[in-house]
């Protein structure tokens, strides 16, 4: 099930948005973190259906956040693998619209460290989302294999700087001028930059 994060907007401390994060609530031995469940799922060929069912119980819960007048987004984890289905837009539309929320209250989040393999098709279908409305996000930023290349080619919306590189940036200066730099190079592309493990 999803447990929501707050996205805090740095300027005005306002709540802006939450990330949905997959979480096992296991009957005898409490809530479970994706670590345990991640690896067996992943091995038996279901993370894609865990991203299905983690989109559209996002897009339930923030519709009802709409109707209870808190317009706020809501970000949830794709998988690279699903980008290269070619009806991946036009079903994750069908689903986000069927519950009663707009494109442009979901951001999708594509992890960093998983490559993608059909660039053309995930180009694709990453264009048809933003043509729709749809925020997307790079997800652990410096930490995989992003390049300023595919930042300029990919219809990005905003970068999430992995908690790793926000953790040491109080303590080392080679991390602080690394977030700098990004910050920077999002601000001039018109990016949004958010700051993972700032807690």
């Amino acid at each position: 099930e999803p447990f929501f994060q707050p996205v805090v907007e740095l300027g005005s401390g306002n709540v802006v948005g939450a990330e949905a994060l997959a979480r096992w609530r296991h009957p005898t031995r409490g809530v479970l973190g994706p670590d345990v469940f991640l690896p067996p799922l992943a091995r038996g060929g279901y993370l894609d259906e865990l991203s299905w069912i983690m989109l559209s119980l996002a897009a339930m819960e923030a519709s009802l956040w709409c109707h209870a007048d808190l317009h706020m987004t809501v970000s949830v984890n794709v998988s690279a693998t699903s980008l290269a289905d070619p009806g991946y837009a036009d079903a994750v539309t069908q689903i986000v619209t069927g519950h009663g929320l707009e494109p442009s209250a979901m951001i999708l989040e594509l992890t960093e460290t998983e490559a993608i393999l059909n660039i053309a098709s995930a180009l694709e279908n990453m264009t048809r989302l933003r043509i729709k409305g749809f925020g997307l996000a790079i997800d652990d930023y410096g930490v995989g294999y992003s390049s300023m290349q595919e930042l300029s080619r990919m219809p990005f919306t905003e970068i999430k700087i992995d908690r790793s590189f926000v953790a040491k940036a109080t303590t080392d200066s080679k991390y602080r001028l690394m977030i700098e730099h990004t910050v920077a190079v999002a601000h001039e592309l018109g990016l949004k930059t958010i700051a993972e493990g700032v807690e």
